[in-house]
């Protein structure tokens, strides 16, 4: 009996120490296609994401963007903003201009109120 409890404690520590050493061998490995000597190319940085949240149009018109309240030429994440639609904004990020704008219907700007009907 104990010698079949010493032979399990064997295999184990040896399947232990076999798992260390792949591991360890896991942060040898280069790419294939890259040429000796050369350091891996660098990802660019994927660009910080703009979320429109919101339009309010008064005497200025003004967006909530990224949660701050932003007017055209201001910058958000690289992002500027170079006009406020009544629906979305416009901006210029990387040399692009795009356009962002709110999902869903327009609400409808005129409100009408009922006059009371007096007896």
């Amino acid at each position: 009996m104990a010698r079949g409890l010493n032979m399990r404690a064997i295999l184990f520590f040896a399947l232990l120490l076999l798992g260390v050493c792949a591991c360890a061998r896991g942060a040898d490995l280069q790419d294939p296609m890259r040429p000796p000597g050369r350091a891996p190319a660098a990802r660019p940085a994927a660009p910080a994401t703009i979320r429109l949240e919101g339009v309010i149009s008064g005497a200025t018109r003004v967006a909530i963007v990224n949660g701050r309240v932003v007017a055209a030429g201001d910058v958000v994440n690289g992002a500027t903003i170079l006009e406020i639609l009544a629906d979305g904004v416009r901006f210029t990020r990387g040399g692009r201009v795009q356009t962002l704008m709110l999902p869903g219907e327009r609400a409808v700007a005129i409100v009408r109120v009922a006059s009371e009907a007096k007896p």
